[in-house]
């Protein structure tokens, strides 16, 4: 299997899922305002999720390290892949008819070993090629932080059997799950692909900002998980340690910003350097919310609206940074097709974004002051999640029809 298939056939599969999400999200905004007899809003959320995060972010990422640090390695990690695609389309059908049950859980606790195998192989192999760069720390804390991340599914077992899945322990093992698959995972995996296309291509940049930007990031990704306990009215300590730990990440934005621009100046289009401006932008403010977020009267607000700032600030860094980033990431090394209807389709996707996270943290601080949401709100965020799956469509078709016409 050559590595241009191997890589081109998986990016097209997680994009497959990216889409499937989108018009999942967009049918649980619809339901808010008319709800579908039949359809379980809870069920249905579940999928969505899985979907968007094992199926469109896991896949991707895997294929674009492999691209990147394991380029003659494809055989050996499409077995991997493979079984991978099973467990997440397991998900994607029995999620949807009963949320968390035998069949769901099951496939979710295969996902689990899939994503052990990857790591393993990775490991193996990047041990092999005696990697030592910048880029290969990144992602060996990337496997790291995977593999600790499946810690939090793993507890949800006892946490439930002894009465508690509704209680803290549950949503803090369910935090910190998240928080180490995208602040973990999927952050380190982004940064050393980026770093790694640099090194593969001859650019030059700053290595030594390029290291203290994977320091500054990197290492106070484990002590950041306080963050996500902030909800909890904990003790002093832990916001000590959740602001210092955001504060030290936005130090590492300091050193990162110029490796980011190194990297922006490498698309020969404008219009997709605007697009990775989008991704700088909301990376950095998922830095400056990080550090608002540790300062108490602010958690306490954050909670307080979580229906729409958790929500809108998840999307942010999901769909803002790491979707356009990666999404940007094919286009340049050429495993998606960019012409003149895939930048109208990631307009419309972009104009989307841009529009429900305006209306959702706007109706956050509207409830702060008068109690009750924005006039026509659930309507207004139907007709903005509309936009999103309508340009991933056509995003998607233009790779399909391009797909199509290399098998000819």
């Amino acid at each position: 299997m050559g590595k241009d298939y191997f890589v081109s056939r998986w990016a097209r599969i997680a994009l497959h899922f990216l889409v499937f999400s989108a018009i999942a999200g967009w049918v649980l905004r619809y339901y808010n305002f008319s709800p579908i007899k039949g359809l379980n809003y809870k069920f249905l959320l579940h999928t969505h999720s899985h979907v968007a995060l094992l199926g469109w972010m896991h896949l991707a990422l895997a294929t674009a390290m492999v691209k990147e640090f394991l380029p003659s390695e494809g055989k050996k990690f499409n077995k991997i892949l493979l079984f991978t695609l099973l467990t997440v389309v397991g998900m994607m059908l029995s999620f949807p008819f009963q949320g968390y049950a035998l069949v769901s859980i099951t496939f979710s606790t295969l996902f689990l070993f899939a994503s052990y195998w990857f790591v393993y192989e990775f490991y193996r192999k990047l041990k092999a090629h005696e990697d030592n760069s910048v880029a290969a720390n990144w992602i060996r804390w990337a496997l790291f932080f995977l593999i600790i991340s499946s810690f939090g599914p793993w507890a949800l077992g006892p946490i439930m059997v002894f009465g508690q899945s509704h209680g803290t322990l549950y949503n803090l093992s369910i935090y910190y799950y998240l928080h180490f698959l995208y602040n973990g995972f999927f952050v380190a995996a982004v940064f050393g692909i980026l770093i790694k296309w640099l090194e593969n291509t001859g650019t030059d940049f700053d290595s030594r900002r390029a290291t203290n930007f994977y320091r500054f990031t990197v290492y106070p990704i484990i002590p950041a998980y306080a963050l996500s306990m902030l909800w909890t009215n904990p003790p002093g300590w832990i916001y000590m340690t959740a602001g210092l730990a955001a504060l030290l990440q936005l130090i590492g934005l300091f050193y990162g910003w110029p490796f980011l621009t190194v990297y922006l100046r490498t698309f020969k289009s404008k219009f997709f350097q605007f697009i990775f401006s989008l991704v700088m932008v909301a990376y950095s403010l998922k830095m400056l919310m990080q550090v608002l977020s540790a300062i108490p009267l602010i958690a306490d607000y954050v909670y307080e609206t979580r229906l729409f700032t958790a929500i809108g600030y998840i999307h942010m860094v999901m769909l803002g940074f790491l979707t356009l980033l990666i999404i940007t990431y094919f286009v340049k090394v050429k495993v998606f097709k960019a012409n003149s209807l895939v930048r109208l389709g990631l307009i419309i996707f972009v104009t989307g974004l841009i529009t429900s996270e305006v209306v959702l943290f706007f109706n956050g601080i509207i409830i702060t002051r008068t109690g009750s949401i924005i006039a026509n709100y659930t309507q207004l965020m139907y007709l903005a999640s509309a936009l999103m799956p309508i340009g991933l469509i056509i995003f998607w078709v233009v790779q399909i029809r391009r797909s199509a016409e290399l098998s000819t």
